[in-house]
């Protein structure tokens, strides 16, 4: 599997995985993470 990014809609918090979270550690927001690119992920992260 390829790994992806995941960026949470609530608090913008990353993961690189092969899917995002089911719960946000950051938020605590349940089944928010969306896929984005890495060029998107660079920018959240800068």
């Amino acid at each position: 599997m390829n790994k992806k990014y995941w960026r949470c809609t609530v608090c913008s918090d990353i993961h690189y995985g092969n899917a995002g979270p089911e719960h946000c550690p950051t938020c605590q927001q349940d089944n928010k993470y969306v896929e984005i690119s890495k060029e998107e992920a660079l920018k959240v992260l800068e």
